[in-house]
């Protein structure tokens, strides 16, 4: 998994991308096939703004949050794709497979 960081008007430390790095790697347990990851971490006056992109072979996800904490933003934001990656686990989970209806139109 590429992560790709992008600073604005914030000076990327080692320990930001550490902790971003950290929960991202979280996200390998529901996405098997992560392929680029790109971190935007932003200060615009007292807001710290924290939007990351995660892209599979089929989907991307994206997520964004806003607080008065960078680490604060970071963990809000991963949340949000874990909750999407949850949503489209189970998804994918839940679908009836083709096999089962093809069974079920020839009976």
């Amino acid at each position: 998994m590429k992560v790709h960081y992008t600073g604005r008007h914030v000076e990327l430390t080692e320990p930001l991308k550490a902790f971003t790095k950290d929960r991202l790697d979280k996200m390998a347990s529901f996405l098997e096939d992560i392929i680029d990851v790109h971190v935007i971490l932003g200060v615009e006056k007292h807001r710290h703004e924290a939007e990351i992109t995660l892209k599979t072979r089929a989907n991307a996800f994206v997520a964004s949050a806003t607080t008065d904490d960078m680490y604060a933003s970071i963990t809000q934001a991963a949340d949000k794709l874990e909750a999407q990656a949850r949503k489209h686990q189970d998804k994918r989970n839940t679908r009836p497979h083709e096999s089962a209806k093809v069974a079920a139109a020839e009976e």
